[in-house]
Formats: C-alpha cells, structure tokens, sequence
C-alpha cells in the first residue's frame, strides 16, 4: 500500500496544567454495563494520579457530547464496537462509517447496540476528521455531524476491546489473518496518528497504559507497551501500511481472537513530548498479501488474439489459484483448462475452444486465493478485448 499520511510530528512537553483524559462507553447491549463499570475505575485511577476526566457514556454517548468530551484531552479511551476495514461487509474502504467509534444515535435508545434499528451509528474517520460530504451515509449525515474532534496536540488514543483495533477480526469469526491483522490496525490507528496528530495508539484489552503514561511520562510508548504486554505467543514490529515514519506492533494470541493487543506510532515518543529508549518485538512473520506481478492479457487490452490464453503470475507462491482463477464472458464462465506452475508462481488458463470475435472477456482472480501461511490474495478482475 502506499504511504498516504506523514506521522505526527513531536509536540513539546505537556504544560503544567492538569490533564485530561477522556472516557467515552458506546453502545453494546448487554456488554455495555460491565464497560461502564471498567471506565469508571480507569476515571478514579486518572484522579489519583492528577487529571481531571470527561465522560461520555451510553445512553448518552452521541456524537455531540462525544465530541465536546474528547475536546482538549490527553488521553482518549473508547469502549464499544469497533467497525473496520477489510471486513466481510464491503470490498471497499467505507471511510464513513469505518476506522471511527460506534456511538448512540439519541440519548433515548438505552444501550440498545442495532445500526439497522438506527439505535447506534458509526462515526467513521471521515467524522471525527470532520471530511463528512453530502455522498456520505445519511445517518452519517444526520448523527455525526458537527465537524472534526479536537483533542490536546500529541494525544494519545487508547481503544479497549473494539474490534479491530488490534488487529484482530469480529469476536466469534475465524481468526484474522496475518495481513488482514496488520491491514486492520493500519486503517484503525491511520487517522488518529495522521490527521487527528495523536502521538500513540494503542490497542487491546490492557486496562494498565493510561495509568503508566501518567505515572510515567518519560518513558517510551515501546516500553509501556511492552509493561501491559498480556501473554503472547509472538509480537511484531513492522513499519506501518498507510503512515509515513510510524510503526505497527502486533501481537499474536494463542486462542480467539488472536490479535488482541497492538501499538501504531513512533515507540520511541513519550508522552511528555520527548523520545527515550525501548525494546522491540522480535517475532518474524510474513503479513504480506500475494499479488499480481503480471498478466497477459494485459487490463483492458484490445485486439487479443481469439487463440490467447490468459496468463497470471503472482508475488509469491499461492494456493487454490488454478480452480480460483476463471475466464468470463458477461454471466457466462467460459470453459478452461488451468495449470498452475509452482516455480514461477504462474496460473495459465487455456480456453477449451477458440474465443469469439470483437467480445470482452473478464478474468477474475478469487480471495479463496491464499499463501503458505494463509494470507488472502484480495480479490481482483480486469478486461481484454479479442480482435474482430
């Protein structure tokens, strides 16, 4: 993926002034009681060590009251669901509703959790960035107004058991894998760390790094990273997918759900503006995804040969392509013989009669396309032309 964000910049030193942390409980039914009863512990924990606290918890966390709490804070924490981006919803990056936080729609719905009863909406990144257009979401349009969030300079954000935001897939669905892991973190914490300036993120069900950033400002975000580290089987450093400079740390669970704890940023920063030293996760892993490297036809292509045959390499070894790598024309799969070359990583697909004149014709390459370790090739197709 390209680098589409510059990492925020250092800020200076936190003033003298006492800071503010932020607690906000979206809805989520039944759960949301007992995420009440947490925040509330980490709020007593902030007042010990000298902060002051804004709350905004369901059934009145709307947008609105969301936003005026989060304003000037230190500290963001968010508790509630967590809608991101690759999901099973949407092939396609939905910036208005993904990578944001679940809010109540009203302050009359208790802590009923249902976006399709329009009892809670997600506010994705283009709402807390304040980028809401007249193409978004209606409900986007309607709940999520009011422009971007204004949190203190070098913020740092904290989501505790969201899904997603470390990584992992939705709790109950098979585990995520390693690119989509590292794919969901980078979309997650890309607009905190980018254009809201938020020095850290972290991510997972730790209840401890609020109070270690407080109680300790000089210390690096690597190492309070690595104090609130729960059992793993391995954790990962790798630089970051969509933020220039930054970093993504994972770490893999043993059980479901798997990536249950992840930092995005710069591990060196403290949370007194300054920089110190750390140590980094040392687990090796391939979190990247298989792709094209070559087709033939090429995309959009014109005047083909109607004895071609359709020609696919990728980045790596895959399987599952022969029978996830097709020919069509229109609705119709036109018949083929696939043979998949193990060396070069090349899929070819020979059509079992000739093709038509002047007719396109789609190739479409499959998700069930996976590497040696499971990585999903993400689905792909594209169009070539016969001669007349």
């Amino acid at each position: 993926m390209a680098l589409v964000a510059p990492l925020a910049a250092p800020n200076p030193a936190h003033a003298a002034t006492p800071l503010k942390v932020a607690l906000i409980v979206g809805p989520m039914g039944s759960q949301t009681s007992w995420n009440r009863s947490h925040a509330d512990s980490l709020a007593s924990q902030a007042v010990a060590l000298g902060a002051t606290v804004a709350k905004a918890y369901s059934p009145n966390a709307t947008y609105p009251k969301v936003r005026a709490a989060v304003a000037g804070a230190n500290i963001i924490i968010y508790y509630g669901h967590g809608n991101g981006f690759p999901n099973p919803y949407h092939a396609t990056l939905q910036a208005d509703r993904n990578n944001g936080w679940g809010l109540n729609t009203t302050t009359t719905h208790g802590d009923a959790d249902s976006w399709s009863a329009g009892t809670l909406v997600y506010c994705g990144e283009k709402a807390l960035e304040g980028k809401l257009t007249s193409s978004d979401g209606a409900a986007q349009r309607k709940y999520c107004a009011g422009g971007a969030i204004t949190p203190a300079p070098g913020f740092v954000m904290i989501y505790i058991g969201s899904c997603y935001t470390a990584g992992g897939n939705e709790n109950g669905r098979s585990a995520a894998t390693n690119s989509d892991a590292r794919a969901h973190l980078a979309y997650f914490s890309r607009p905190m760390i980018g254009v809201l300036g938020a020095s850290g993120y972290f991510a997972g069900h730790s209840m401890g790094v609020m109070a270690d950033l407080l109680a300790n400002p000089d210390r690096s975000y690597g190492d309070i990273f690595n104090d609130n580290l729960p059992s793993v089987l391995a954790g990962y450093d790798m630089p970051h997918q969509l933020v220039s400079g930054a970093r993504e740390w994972l770490t893999r669970q043993s059980s479901d759900p798997y990536w249950e704890y992840a930092f995005a940023g710069n591990p060196a920063r403290t949370f007194n503006g300054g920089t110190s030293t750390f140590t980094a996760p040392t687990g090796t892993g391939d979190f990247v995804a298989p792709r094209i490297t070559f087709r033939s036809p090429a995309a959009k292509k014109t005047g083909v040969a109607t004895t071609a045959k359709v020609v696919v390499t990728f980045s790596e070894a895959v399987y599952n392509a022969g029978a996830n790598v097709t020919l069509w024309r229109g609705t119709t799969k036109i018949g083929t013989t696939a043979a998949y070359n193990a060396t070069t990583f090349t899929v070819t697909l020979t059509p079992k009669s000739r093709l038509a004149r002047g007719v396109t014709y789609t190739v479409k390459a499959g998700s069930s396309i996976r590497d040696a370790v499971g990585n999903k090739f993400p689905a792909a197709k594209w169009t070539f032309k016969t001669a007349y």
